[in-house]
């Protein structure tokens, strides 16, 4: 982005598939000089308290929010729902997260199970998901593992070698409905947030069958979008009156994730017109 960050609001912590722990994150981003940063982890609130404690001490605004992976029968690939200014205590969401981590706890030791079938030693790691069973636990702490340990030479190739549709040690996930996720995160005060459109291959398809539910925004600013992208979904947000976000995806200091934090995000200004959204979203409700 050409212009200057404020807002870096979609980042993750060890409390889902992060590297850095909330505390590490957001000491990083009062280093590189952010004002305002979102946790919005994997499937879970854990790492909001640490991060909202830390974010008093460093002077950085630390904004609650959720990325909920969401689907349907048939799809293979998730569509993800950023929630933003959520209450970490609404009782619909932490249900609707604590049955999600159950099943991700599951289905991860079956993905292990299937490795092992492989040949695979994967007994340091079932022992880590065995004595962490409040980590939402997911296939990137698997295909990490298999990096670290050399059974195969990057992420993709964990994921096309074992972990897709078709491999030997793929799972079938439990999705949530993208239409129950932007529900709840409405019922927890939330604004909900199409994440990063431009990694979806079928994106019109995919924009066609939910562009009726009532969405806050769209994360038009993303670290990996290319300049025709940022120019499509802006345009979009403009025709179905949607809010631009923006937001880096940080997930630490490993692989493509490592310099992340920041490089995209919302200036002061853009971020003033986000915030504007939520008096009108709740008279709305």
């Amino acid at each position: 982005m050409k212009n200057i960050v404020y807002a870096d609001l979609h980042t993750h912590t060890t409390a889902s598939d992060g590297t850095s722990s909330p505390a590490d994150v957001v000491q990083k981003a009062k280093e590189i000089g952010l004002n305002t940063i979102a946790i919005t982890d994997h499937d879970t609130l854990g790492g909001f308290d640490e991060a909202m404690a830390e974010g008093k001490i460093q002077g950085i605004n630390v904004v609650p929010g959720i990325e909920i992976s969401c689907g349907w029968e048939g799809r293979d690939s998730s569509v993800h729902v950023v929630g933003l200014f959520i209450d970490p205590k609404s009782k619909e969401l932490t249900q609707m997260l604590e049955e999600q981590k159950k099943y991700r706890f599951k289905r991860a030791l079956k993905i292990l199970q299937l490795l092992e079938n492989e040949g695979i030693d994967t007994k340091k790691l079932f022992d880590e998901f065995n004595s962490t069973p409040e980590k939402v636990l997911g296939r990137p702490h698997i295909a990490r593992y298999l990096v670290e340990n050399n059974y195969v030479k990057d992420f993709q190739q964990a994921f096309d070698k074992y972990l897709l549709r078709g491999r030997p040690a793929y799972v079938p996930k439990q999705s949530v409905p993208p239409e129950t996720g932007v529900k709840i995160i409405h019922k927890a005060g939330g604004l909900a947030v199409v994440a990063h459109p431009g990694l979806v291959p079928d994106w019109d398809s995919v924009w066609n069958k939910l562009k009726d539910l009532p969405w806050d925004g769209i994360e038009v600013y993303y670290s990996e979008h290319k300049n025709s992208e940022v120019d499509k979904f802006l345009a979009l947000a403009e025709r179905y009156n949607l809010v631009p976000v923006g937001g880096s995806d940080y997930h630490g200091e490993y692989g493509k994730h490592t310099g992340r934090l920041g490089t995209a995000g919302l200036t002061k200004e853009q971020y003033d017109v986000l915030l504007r959204r939520l008096p009108l979203k709740e008279a709305v409700n």
